[in-house]
């Protein structure tokens, strides 16, 4: 996987040097479908393994189902049991309410309730938050998510 990483880090990194030697129109499309296009003149040709290809198309189709970014939220809280699904609700209200500016997502995973809280890119931002947090809801823990990024980041 890391040597697929590393190859594709070069093809990038072709493609980029053929971008700066003047062909602006291949920049729309499939990278690695730009490299193996035979050209002439300035143009660079590339022959990849099939094995390849297949992981780098199946790297794309896992970027394109995530949705956000990699980051770090804070989990507020997580439990199961009778009563857990409206803890959890009454739990959010009270966060939202406390800290305004900050979101708050419900999750289930099979059998517990959780809530995670902050769209964090460094995990130095979300240890803030996990201070910040922890005055008015015990044990917070920050874990690594995929991330909403707002417009002002």
């Amino acid at each position: 996987m890391t040597r697929s990483l590393l190859i594709i880090v070069c093809f990038s990194f072709s493609f980029n040097l053929v971008l700066a030697q003047g062909n602006q129109s291949a920049a729309q499309g499939d990278v690695l479908k730009t490299l193996q296009e035979e050209g002439s003149g300035d143009q660079v040709s590339v022959e990849v393994d099939s094995l390849l290809v297949s992981n780098y198309n199946k790297l794309i189709a896992k970027n394109m189902k995530s949705s956000g970014i990699p980051g770090y939220r804070i989990r507020i809280y997580s439990e199961s049991g009778i009563g857990a699904k409206q803890e959890q609700q009454q739990m959010r209200a009270r966060f939202l309410s406390l800290y305004p500016d900050q979101d708050a997502y419900n999750r289930y995973t099979e059998p517990f309730f959780k809530i995670y809280v902050g769209d964090c890119r460094t995990k130095s931002d979300a240890l803030k938050l996990q201070d910040l947090v922890r005055k008015n809801f015990p044990s917070p823990i920050v874990v690594e998510d995929f991330i909403n990024l707002k417009s002002g980041n």
